[in-house]
């Protein structure tokens, strides 16, 4: 086991070449400087997809780093490149090193690398014992199938073996992504690659699953590349997350640290459940001016840029809410109500400055729809973000 290092990762595609083009709609007519933020935000320049743009990333020997973002945002491209299914071959470039070894122009099969699909990917004839011994059976190594699967088999635990004799369409999807798992591990990879594992399963079946990967993972310190569009599971499954965006990682950490200190506004925006409210303003006098009303964060940092545009960023757990005028509060009505009984909360939405705001309150309090209601913003839970989505305060 070995630390994964990438360096100056660029992945570029034809546009007429590449399937996302087709999807966005844009096949041969994107001007040459434009920038979709269709989907993923991927980058059109000169006539091409630049689906990784410059990504550098170390990921440590037994770590698990999840890849989060919008679909089309390149998250699975990186996965293919650590995997050797793209090559970084010219237009491609940077360098990609396993410990001392290059892996640059290594191949799929040199790397040892496994990988886990969305769609499982096991062979619909075999029984999930010959899909576990495939690859021993390619490499005339058959010899080795039944000590491995049985040792295997042990790992995964309860009832696994009870799924060796079945063949895929007799196995439930929660079964069957059991096995794809199985298979990677039965091979002993250096590292494992996870493209979005969970997405066809229901929710109670991917939260049993992933306590089950995430289980695995932690018992054999194998370490792993997680992608997915889904923040429940990215915290969940990594020990750091990186955040993508059109090819670039926009910030790299904990869930925790993202979370609370979000490097941009696509991050501060992307993360969380709701995500942060962003509302247009302007700054003046340490403060942000929104939709004719004064929200004063006593923010030295804000009184270099008076009157330019801003975004005054608020989590929904940290906005107030009061029947009654308090001080500095700000009169907004109620557009809708929404309880959460699950996780003992409501959110209550209200427009402010033409912007759809969600306050989390308790679950008990009493919130009416149509009423007007009134906002504080705590100057030490804001943020504020540019016109170019940097981060401000």
């Amino acid at each position: 086991m070995a630390d994964v290092k990438l360096r100056d990762i660029r992945v570029v595609f034809k546009e007429e070449s590449d399937p996302a083009a087709m999807i966005f709609g844009q096949s041969g007519k994107t001007p040459d400087d434009e920038k979709s933020d269709i989907v993923g935000q991927a980058n059109y320049r000169d006539g091409r997809i630049h689906a990784i743009d410059g990504v550098d990333l170390d990921i440590k020997n037994g770590e698990s780093i999840a890849i989060l973002g919008p679909s089309g945002c390149g998250k699975s491209t990186m996965l293919r490149v650590v995997a050797g299914l793209i090559m970084l071959d010219a237009p491609n470039q940077g360098e990609i090193e396993y410990g001392e070894e290059d892996w640059t122009r290594m191949n799929a099969k040199e790397r040892r690398v496994g990988i886990v699909f969305q769609n499982y990917a096991l062979y619909p004839h075999m029984h999930s014992k010959k899909n576990l011994g495939f690859f021993f059976k390619m490499h005339k190594r058959e010899e080795e199938v039944d000590e491995r699967v049985e040792i295997v088999s042990k790992m995964m635990g309860v009832g696994f073996d009870q799924l060796l004799d079945r063949r895929p369409k007799a196995l439930s999807g929660g079964q069957q992504q059991r096995v794809a798992i199985a298979r990677c591990i039965v091979r002993d990879p250096t590292v494992f690659l996870f493209d979005e594992p969970l997405s066809n399963l229901d929710a109670k079946l991917r939260t049993r699953t992933r306590v089950e990967i995430k289980r695995l993972l932690r018992r054999f310190n194998i370490t792993t590349v997680y992608v997915t569009h889904d923040q429940t599971e990215a915290q969940a499954m990594g020990d750091r997350i990186a955040v993508m965006q059109a090819g670039t990682i926009q910030q790299l950490g904990t869930y925790r640290e993202i979370y609370d200190n979000p490097a941009n506004m696509f991050v501060a925006g992307f993360v969380g459940a709701p995500p942060m409210n962003l509302i247009a303003g302007k700054a003046d006098n340490g403060g942000v001016h929104v939709d004719g009303h004064f929200f004063n964060l006593r923010n030295e940092s804000l009184m270099n840029s008076s009157g330019d545009p801003v975004y005054l960023g608020v989590r929904p757990e940290d906005v107030n809410l009061f029947h009654e005028q308090a001080p500095d509060s700000v009169p907004v009505d109620i557009y809708w109500v929404e309880d959460h009984y699950s996780e003992q909360r409501k959110e209550v939405t209200f427009d402010l400055g033409g912007t759809r705001v969600i306050a989390k309150r308790p679950l008990d309090e009493e919130w009416d729809r149509n009423a007007t209601v009134f906002v504080t913003i705590p100057s030490d839970k804001a943020y504020v973000f540019s016109a170019d989505e940097s981060r401000l305060v």
